[in-house]
């Protein structure tokens, strides 16, 4: 009987861990403009909408920022020997222009820490430096990639990944105009879809 016991304790524990997050941790990697290269901070504000969704801490990188920086919001999880003790915290990643490669490299360092993949991941018409598109899926049970394919500046359809292809909101313009125009759209669905978990 004891035995009995202590195997469904355990088996609960297990199934536990795949549980859906109560709390998130939103990570936001900015192409150029949207902040300093280097930065990694916090933010002081999170919107209401958000928050009631269960955003509790918000960073935001630049698309220069040192993977050694990735640390302060890794601590968030306090993970320890490859497996994240904190499974009731989860990770949201949002990857925009030139900050696609980073919130790429950030996804790969927190699976490679903690064990887990990202709960979701927003790219937003990714681009490589200088001018190519970004070609690589975050690693994250959930991703969603807003581009556009007009112009020398633009993202690309990303395989595992949910693909919503934004040109037509360039219909009147071009070049940068356009890129600022996708990012601009692709973000509020993405703050959309975060408000709805």
């Amino acid at each position: 009987m004891l035995k009995a016991t202590f195997f469904l304790i355990s088996l609960l524990i297990s199934f536990s861990s795949f549980a859906s997050p109560d709390r998130y941790i939103l990570v936001t990697f900015h192409g150029l403009g949207g902040l300093e290269s280097g930065a990694l901070e916090e933010s002081l504000y999170i919107t209401s909408n958000i928050s009631d969704a269960g955003v509790e801490r918000m960073y935001n990188a630049g698309h220069g920022v040192s993977k050694r920086k990735f640390k302060m919001v890794l601590d968030n999880f306090d993970c320890r020997d490859g497996k994240q003790m904190r499974a009731d915290m989860g990770l949201i990643i949002i990857g925009y222009s030139w900050g696609a490669r980073k919130s790429y490299d950030f996804s790969k360092a927190y699976f490679k820490k903690c064990g887990r993949k990202a709960d979701r991941a927003y790219m937003i018409d990714g681009i490589q430096k200088l001018i190519t598109s970004f070609r690589h899926r975050p690693v994250a049970q959930v991703c969603k990639n807003y581009y556009k394919r007009k112009g020398i500046i633009s993202g690309k359809a990303l395989e595992g990944c949910e693909n919503f292809n934004k040109t037509e909101v360039c219909e009147k313009t071009s070049g940068m105009e356009c890129h600022q125009k996708v990012l601009s759209e692709g973000l509020n669905l993405a703050m959309e879809d975060i408000a709805g978990l």
